[in-house]
């Protein structure tokens, strides 16, 4: 029981900053049970969905209720748009704040590196990882957080707590098969930092039957959900995951923390397009 408790903390420290109490030891539990990444995604979802839905119906209410007092219920449809609108952007800031923008940094420093066409690897790695955001890492995270933005706002009401829960399942599985796929980059390359991300590729490359167990709770979580929208998701989250590990080949030599981190946001985002999608093609 200890232990089971140590590890989902190891776990929430790494994948969120939500304070939990824990030390140094986290960055080696959360890369020994990376294959449990969509698990805490799940957590992260229902936080998430809760806090969508919680504002979606306040800001609603004050909608009608504004319209009801001083427009006499004229402007219905309007400040409906306005409310799903301010609710969207508060789900996806609150989203960005839970998970402490670790996984947006790394969509930066892809697109840095992604902007940089005629260079070597070791240039586009040295550029990526300046302190300075070049136009091209600074247009992926902008339209990636937009269209998440956009989706969310076009995702009904009734739907959004099990649309978040398996979109941020998608986002941690997506990680995972990164990880059981891809490579570290070459040894020339490693910085102390990137030797996190060798760490999560150690634990769980080539490692089937730790995949298996990601994939199962993915799939049955979804299903439950979401029925075929749900797997459908999921099914995304394994594909976005394949192309990062040759967009990480392409940029930086193999996969490293960034390519984790960029992986987490493009998956949410897909995953959320595939379930809308799929439940305007059901009506």
């Amino acid at each position: 029981m200890l232990k089971a408790l140590r590890v989902f903390r190891g776990l929430m420290a790494f994948l969120t900053a939500i304070p939990v109490k824990m030390d140094e030891s986290f960055l080696d539990i959360a890369a020994r049970y990376m294959y449990l990444f969509p698990v805490i995604g799940a957590l992260i979802g229902v936080i998430a969905g809760v806090y969508a839905r919680f504002t979606t119906n306040i800001l609603f209410f004050f909608s009608e209720t504004i319209n009801a007092v001083v427009f006499s219920g004229g402007q219905e449809v309007f400040l409906d748009f306005v409310a799903k609108g301010l609710a969207s952007a508060m789900t996806i800031a609150f989203l960005l704040v839970v998970i402490g923008l670790q996984h947006t940094d790394g969509l930066v420093d892809v697109g840095n590196a992604l902007g940089i066409r005629k260079a070597s690897l070791e240039e586009k790695v040295e550029i990526a990882h300046e302190s300075a955001v070049t136009r091209t890492g600074a247009l992926l995270a902008l339209l990636v957080t937009f269209f998440t933005f956009l989706i969310i706002f076009l995702t009904k009401t009734d739907v959004m707590i099990q649309a978040l829960i398996v979109a941020e399942v998608t986002a941690k599985l997506a990680m995972v098969t990164t990880g059981w796929q891809g490579t570290s980059p070459p040894s020339k390359f490693y910085e102390d930092r990137w030797e996190k991300g060798r760490s999560f590729i150690d634990s769980i490359n080539k490692k089937h039957g730790r995949f298996a167990v990601s994939l199962a709770f993915s799939l049955v979580v979804s299903f439950a959900l979401l029925s075929f929208g749900g797997v459908v998701a999921v099914l995304s989250g394994m594909l976005v995951g394949g192309i990062m590990i040759i967009v990480g080949k392409h940029v930086f030599g193999g996969v490293n923390g960034d390519v984790f981190g960029a992986t987490n946001e493009i998956a949410r985002m897909v995953a959320l397009f595939l379930i809308l999608v799929v439940s305007l093609c059901v009506l």
